[in-house]
């Protein structure tokens, strides 16, 4: 059996008056901790173990954002996770070396895209509205709640700088160097509004079924900031030949959005390959390193070969993680920026209970053959 489910299951049992589960089942981790769908035959949540998260930062952030959604978007086509209870548990309760937030939120509909790359045109568009009316939003209340507002220029700096971090270890072929400091330096590209962005766009915040995105969800990392920085981690989860259909779409849907949004958002598309030279080389991580250095010398090539420019116009985008031909974890697949179910439920358990996973459970230990546990 899966123990740490189980106690999970146990906890969150406790944490809200009048839900009194009597059916769980595990679902997929999604980077967060141990995650289970609950049921008291009147309503659904569900708990998560979240060992990446503190108390403090979950509590002063994500309940936070959902408010400030609620009130910027009242009307939007998509929902995002509603915090209904939080505690702390002690680290051997769960035999962590910390002590474990455990929370209670309401399940989102859909399934996240996961590795799975977004081919059709329908959710590429779908998701292009969704940032569009994030995008649209006025400010103030992000700002006055108490969420980062980030200076156009400030993070023009930032980003040099990164430069500068990543020319130093000597990684970066020269000429796709020079490519990125001459336009990272135009000043036209800084001249732009910060608006509302949700942050943290990446395979497992957005929520779709087989046509639209219906949620998303990580958004405890609202801000003001460029809206190049959503559109560039989307683009990461869509099929290339569905990126400009994505792009056309988003604007169409925000006509007033300024005229180098999208130029900036395929720049810091290609970024996301050296930010994650430069975390591999933070974490001393040899093989990362260079993994990295040849998907940076690939892109060079794809950009500045006299046999591409000859005979076909070069494709702007970074050779994908494929190309890379390994599994870290640490491999591009959305921007690094400085300062980071697919059917219809059934009478049983929600849409997200469908990719379930043991991933905590002892190799010798098999789970029901019914799928459900019952505390």
């Amino acid at each position: 059996m899966n123990t740490k489910a189980l106690k999970l299951a146990a906890v969150a049992a406790t944490m809200l008056e009048g839900f009194s589960p009597t059916e769980w089942i595990p679902l997929p981790s999604l980077g967060l901790g141990i995650r289970v769908l609950l049921d008291d035959g009147q309503q659904q949540l569900v708990a998560t173990a979240q060992t990446s998260l503190d108390r403090s930062a979950d509590t002063g952030s994500a309940a936070e954002a959902a408010r400030i959604y609620d009130t910027m978007y009242p009307h939007a086509g998509f929902t995002w996770p509603h915090l209904r209870a939080i505690t702390e548990v002690e680290a051997d309760y769960f035999g962590t070396s910390a002590p474990i937030t455990v929370t209670l939120i309401e399940p989102l509909p859909g399934a996240p895209v996961s590795d799975q790359a977004i081919a059709d045109v329908a959710r590429a568009s779908s998701l292009a509205q969704a940032l569009a009316t994030l995008h649209s939003a006025a400010p103030e209340s992000i700002s006055e709640a108490g969420f980062p507002v980030e200076d156009p220029s400030r993070f023009q700096f930032q980003i040099l700088e990164r430069l500068d971090q990543a020319a130093a270890t000597g990684r970066v072929p020269a000429d796709l160097l020079q490519h990125w400091e001459e336009e990272f330096e135009q000043v036209s590209l800084w001249r732009f509004l910060a608006t509302p962005i949700h942050g943290a766009i990446d395979e497992t915040s957005v929520y779709t079924d087989q046509e639209r995105v219906l949620a998303l969800s990580g958004i405890e990392r609202l801000r003001v900031s460029d809206p190049a920085i959503d559109l560039a981690a989307a683009s990461a989860l869509i099929d290339p030949a569905a990126v400009p259909t994505f792009f056309s779409e988003y604007r169409n849907s925000r006509p007033r959005a300024d005229e180098h949004v999208i130029t900036r958002a395929e720049l810091l598309a290609e970024f996301a390959v050296l930010d994650w030279l430069l975390e591999a080389v933070d974490s001393g991580d040899e093989e990362a390193i260079q993994d990295a250095g040849e998907l940076l010398s690939s892109f060079n090539d794809v950009l500045f070969s006299k046999d591409t420019k000859d005979t076909a116009e070069p494709s702007t985008a970074p050779p994908g993680p494929a190309d890379a031909d390994n599994d870290h974890e640490g491999t591009p697949g959305a921007v690094v920026l400085p300062e980071e179910s697919e059917s219809e439920p059934d009478a049983g358990l929600a849409a997200e209970s469908e990719n379930v996973i043991d991933e905590d459970t002892e190799p010798d230990e098999a789970e029901p053959t019914d799928g459900i546990h019952r505390p």
